[in-house]
């Protein structure tokens, strides 16, 4: 019973993300879910997070929009994760916790099924400064990948 309402409520949550998200530039073609429900939805679906954070005003945020959104590979890996567009001010964005590294934008932040950040997890051809940064489909993959695997290791431990 307890498992059958816990889908009813993801169901919902779902339904209720996807119809007010339009990816603002990342693509449409991704399911999109707002942070206040990502949380919920990565629990339910035991799926890590990825959350994009970024600025309308922003250049290098602007030449990011169309990396993912035109991006097939970034789309496929996109279904095993709860993927968060957070623009501006919209939460988590103005969460310290989210400026591991400092403040700048746009940054990729992966969390895991629990909603904890996994900072581990990190753009590796970015060395110690702007970890977080990611401006090839390549670097974002790669990463996706490596939560991916990561996570299923500690599942399977």
């Amino acid at each position: 019973m307890k498992s059958l309402l816990s889908f009813f409520i993801s169901i919902i949550v779902i339904s209720l993300s996807s119809a007010k998200l339009d990816g603002g530039g990342f693509g449409e073609a991704y399911h999109w879910v707002p942070w206040e429900s990502a949380k919920s939805v990565a629990k339910v679906e035991g799926k890590p997070i990825m959350v994009i954070l970024h600025k309308t005003w922003c250049g290098a945020c602007k030449r990011l929009k169309p990396v993912v959104a035109n991006s097939h590979e970034i789309l496929q890996l996109s279904r095993e994760f709860v993927m968060v567009n957070a623009e501006d001010d919209e939460a988590p964005a103005e969460n310290a916790e989210f400026s591991i590294d400092g403040g700048y934008i746009p940054r990729i932040i992966f969390l895991d099924s629990d909603g904890n950040i996994r900072p581990e997890y990190t753009n590796v051809a970015r060395g110690e400064k702007y970890k977080y940064f990611y401006p090839s489909v390549d670097e974002i993959t790669r990463s996706m990948n490596n939560v991916l695997q990561g996570i299923a290791l500690k599942t399977e431990l």
